[in-house]
C-alpha cells in the first residue's frame, strides 16, 4: 500500500471526517502551512481569502498555530510543515518547529534540507514539487538530503519516462492537481501575493487536454514508480477536501473530476499519460 500525504486546512472537521472514515495506517503525514510570519508558501495568496463561500483561514498567532498542531498529534497523525521559500530559513525559526515537535519537512532549499538532516539524520525531508526538477537535473544533481522527492507536474502525464528516472531517489506524485503540463507561470502563481495572482494568466481553462490530474481508478499505473502520493488542496473547503481524500482512499470515481473523465478512458490511458512525453524536463539524457 502506497500511503498518502493529505493536506491540512486548519479545520478541526477535516481532522473528525478522518478519524471517522479513513485508515491512519493511510496517510503518511498531514501537510500545513508555516506560521504566516516565518515563511511564504505556495498558498499565501489564498490565505484569508473568500472563495466560493469559503475562506481559507490561517491561525493570527502562535497560540492558535500550537492548539492546532497539538490537535493533530493528540489524534495520532504525523505532521509535516511546507518550508517552499527557496531562500534559507534563519536557525530561530527552524528551532520553532523543532520544538514543537514536527518531525518531517517538505522544502525547497538544498542547503536547508542539509541543515535539517544534519538536526536530526531521523527527520523525514521532502523535495517540495516547488523545486520543479527536470529528469536531467535528477540524473547529474545530488539531491541526497532529501528522503522523497515530489515529481514536477509533466511527470504525471510522461508514464514511459519514469522508468529512466534515477533508481536511487524515493519519488512522489502529486496526483490531485488541475494544473496544466506545459504552464509556464506555475512559480509565478505559487510565491505571490492575492493582487500578484489576480494578475497571472493561468492556461489551465485553456488547455484542458494537458492537465495533470490523475484519477483515483488510475493511480494503480503509477504505483511501481512511487513512494507515496500527495493530495493538495488545502484552500478547499472540508466538504470538498474530505470528498476528495475519500475517492483517492476509496479508489472510487471522483464525480468533480469530470474534466478528465471526459477525455480519458481505459482504452486510451496509454496514450493520455505519455501526452508529455516528449518534453524535455522529463527526459533523461543519461539514461541508457
Amino acid at each position: 500500500m502506497k500511503k498518502y500525504e493529505i493536506p491540512f486546512n486548519f479545520d478541526i472537521e477535516l481532522l473528525n471526517f478522518l478519524d471517522e472514515n479513513v485508515d491512519k495506517g493511510w496517510i503518511e503525514f498531514l501537510f500545513l502551512s508555516p506560521f504566516r510570519e516565518d515563511s511564504s508558501n505556495a498558498r499565501n495568496h489564498v490565505e484569508n481569502v473568500k472563495k466560493n463561500g469559503w475562506t481559507y483561514k490561517v491561525p493570527e498567532t502562535r497560540s492558535e498555530y500550537t492548539k492546532y498542531i497539538e490537535e493533530i498529534y493528540k489524534r495520532s497523525y504525523n505532521l509535516a510543515v511546507l518550508l517552499q521559500e527557496p531562500t534559507m530559513l534563519s536557525k530561530e525559526k527552524l528551532d520553532y518547529y523543532f520544538k514543537l515537535g514536527i518531525k518531517n519537512f517538505i522544502v525547497n532549499n538544498n542547503d536547508l534540507a542539509l541543515k535539517i538532516k544534519n538536526k536530526n539524520s531521523n527527520y523525514q525531508v521532502v523535495a517540495s514539487i516547488t523545486k520543479t526538477l527536470s529528469a536531467a537535473e535528477l540524473a547529474v544533481n545530488d539531491y541526497s538530503m532529501y528522503d522523497k522527492i515530489v515529481l514536477h507536474f509533466p511527470f504525471n502525464r510522461a508514464l514511459s519516462r519514469l522508468n529512466d528516472l534515477p533508481k536511487k531517489y524515493n519519488y512522489t506524485f502529486l496526483v490531485n492537481s488541475y494544473c496544466s503540463y506545459s504552464c509556464k507561470v506555475a512559480k509565478d502563481h505559487w510565491y505571490s501575493t492575492y493582487e500578484e495572482a489576480l494578475k497571472v494568466i493561468c492556461t489551465k481553462y485553456l488547455n484542458k487536454d494537458k492537465l495533470v490530474y490523475i484519477p483515483p481508478e488510475y493511480i494503480k499505473l503509477f504505483e511501481p514508480y512511487a513512494a507515496s502520493f500527495k493530495l493538495q488542496g488545502r484552500e478547499y473547503p472540508t466538504s470538498i477536501l474530505a470528498n476528495e481524500i475519500y475517492c483517492y482512499y476509496k479508489t472510487c470515481h471522483n464525480s468533480m473530476a469530470g474534466v478528465i473523465y471526459n477525455r480519458l478512458n481505459p482504452s486510451n490511458q496509454e496514450e493520455y499519460f505519455n501526452a508529455a512525453k516528449d518534453m524535455s524536463v522529463v527526459i533523461n539524457p543519461h539514461s541508457y
